[in-house]
């Protein structure tokens, strides 16, 4: 059964990166038109590879609660481990592929000049192509960027199959003991500033975040459901607050940093919300999205960024959450007394809610695309601009780093919206018609046959 609140959360982590890439991108698009100005994209989206966190946590999530009821046995670990290497593998290909067809044709197979540096840096070609495309551990990101978290899924992949081949009943033992030789690990410096081989990926922190998704995976798959409403909202205000703060990245947020600032509410807001589905109380989600949205538009008037003095980002965070947090209470406070006084106006706004809850869970089905594919969308965009702005009429709409605000706007928007409709265009003739092929393909290799009647004397 295909949960709502997860697409939703999907949608919203592959955004949050969406947004963190554009902001690069017009940074780099402004530069390289001689502009000083900053980013317009600021507040939130400056620290918005924080979706990664929440993706990493949700997977964790995922993978208990899919294996929930399974019998433990090679059968059912060999089924789990094809299904999910084949909705991961074939679609990265796909988009690697592209990256790769880019580089050859346009730099040759040599692995000379700036092109292939750009990308293999230390690596030599060969072995950086083949590692790309089978998402080994290396010292340069994959082909195509942002598949080094992809190298980390498959890490977890393989754990939790092995763990299935064990009786469920070990899962809550054999997760402690994992978090508790990653801590060991890392502490005796196996991790690495990166993990650029196999000891630096077993022992890197943000395998933490699998660990806690999989945790608060046992814990919806107890039934245990308290506070759910509550929980969500606080898990929002936490995000938000740890979005706002986080400054300038170092070796320690990108490591234990990130799990403790972003992997944690994540969990919470995993369980938040799938409690909520789970006991039909999905219509706490407004308020919270009102608290976040509020909150994320007001760090965005504010301005800050990363590299903002921390008493500024912290003044400014705190007086987003301070409006947030009242928007929420206010959102509160007209659902119960319009429940009272106007229930059919409440009733009225459930076909609307439930149009956007639709939209946002096509953007969820659609996240794996968007989180893969953005990146060429957002670079070949910047591309445009660059020439586009190069006409003096036009300048004030394309030129990055043009006086006024146009240029940026129009390119935000126009990034936005070319990467979700891409994204959609990818899932439905890209992305589901390969999952459906491999489906077909589980079904006829671990499925036990039906068994033949037998024919009539």
């Amino acid at each position: 059964m295909k949960l709502q609140s997860i697409q939703i959360l999907r949608g919203i982590a592959a955004l949050l990166v969406v947004f963190f890439h554009m902001r690069y991108q017009e940074l780099k698009g402004i530069l390289q038109n001689g502009g000083t100005e900053a980013p317009w994209l600021s507040g939130v989206v400056t620290n918005g590879y924080a979706g990664v966190d929440l993706f990493f946590v949700i997977s964790g999530f995922i993978m208990v609660v899919v294996t929930q009821g399974d019998r433990p046995g090679l059968r059912t670990a060999a089924e789990f481990l094809f299904a999910r290497l084949t909705r991961i593998y074939p679609i990265w290909w796909f988009f690697a592929g592209i990256m790769a067809v880019y580089l050859i044709g346009f730099h040759g197979l040599s692995g000379a000049g700036q092109g292939w540096q750009s990308f293999a840096r230390s690596e030599p070609v060969l072995p950086y192509v083949i590692k790309s495309f089978l998402l080994m551990p290396q010292v340069e990101d994959p082909i195509l960027g942002v598949g080094w978290t992809l190298v980390h899924e498959v890490y977890f992949y393989l754990v939790f199959t092995l763990i299935l081949l064990v009786r469920r009943s070990w899962l809550p033992l054999i997760l402690l003991v994992w978090g508790l030789l990653v801590i060991g690990g890392w502490s005796i410096g196996l991790s690495g500033h990166r993990p650029e081989d196999i000891p630096a990926l077993v022992f890197f922190p943000m395998t933490m975040e699998f660990i806690m998704g999989a945790v608060t995976g046992l814990l919806v798959c107890s039934g245990l459901a308290w506070r759910a409403g509550t929980i969500t909202l606080l898990a929002v205000l936490a995000l938000c607050a740890s979005l706002g703060i986080q400054g300038v990245e170092t070796v320690h947020t990108l490591q234990w940093g990130r799990v403790m600032l972003y992997g944690f509410p994540s969990a919470a807001l995993i369980y938040g919300v799938v409690t909520l589905e789970r006991t039909d109380r999905l219509a706490w989600l407004i308020p919270a999205a009102v608290m976040f949205l509020v909150t994320v538009l007001v760090l965005q008037l504010y301005g800050t960024v990363d590299d903002s003095p921390l008493h500024l980002r912290l003044g400014g965070t705190i007086v987003a959450l301070s409006v947030g947090t009242l928007a929420m209470l206010a959102t509160l406070w007209a659902g119960w007394y319009g429940g009272q006084v106007y229930p059919h106006i409440i009733r009225g706004t459930t076909p609307w809610f439930q149009n956007v809850m639709h939209g946002l869970v096509r953007l969820g089905d659609a996240s794996y695309s968007l989180y893969l594919s953005h990146t060429i969308f957002i670079v070949v965009l910047r591309l445009i601009f660059g020439v586009l702005g190069k006409f003096e009429p036009i300048a004030p709409l394309f030129r990055l780093g043009h006086a006024g605000l146009l240029d940026n706007f129009t390119f935000v928007a126009i990034c936005l919206a070319v990467s979700i409709t891409g994204s959609l265009l990818s899932y439905r003739f890209v992305e589901r018609p390969m999952t459906r092929w491999f489906q077909g393909l589980r079904s006829r290799l671990f499925d036990p046959p039906e068994p033949q009647s037998k024919s009539a004397p």
